[in-house]
């Protein structure tokens, strides 16, 4: 079982990131198409709000450096 302290919701995220959450959705959709991101690593918890794990975060992070 995952530590509530290493999940994350989407605004967290966007805010770590500096990304309009809107914007971070669609990059972890394409994510995880791409298969980079798993089910395991970012799902939905409500109307336009995700769970993402610190490993989605950094594969994000990755994303947007480049």
């Amino acid at each position: 079982m995952a530590n509530v302290n290493d999940v994350y919701i989407s605004k967290e995220v966007a805010d770590e990131l500096d990304l309009n959450q809107s914007y971070l959705i669609r990059l972890a959709k394409e994510l995880k198409e791409e298969g980079t991101i798993t089910d395991n690593d970012m799902r939905l918890a409500g109307k336009r709000t995700y769970l993402f794990t610190r490993k989605s975060i950094n594969e994000l992070s990755k994303k947007i450096t480049k």
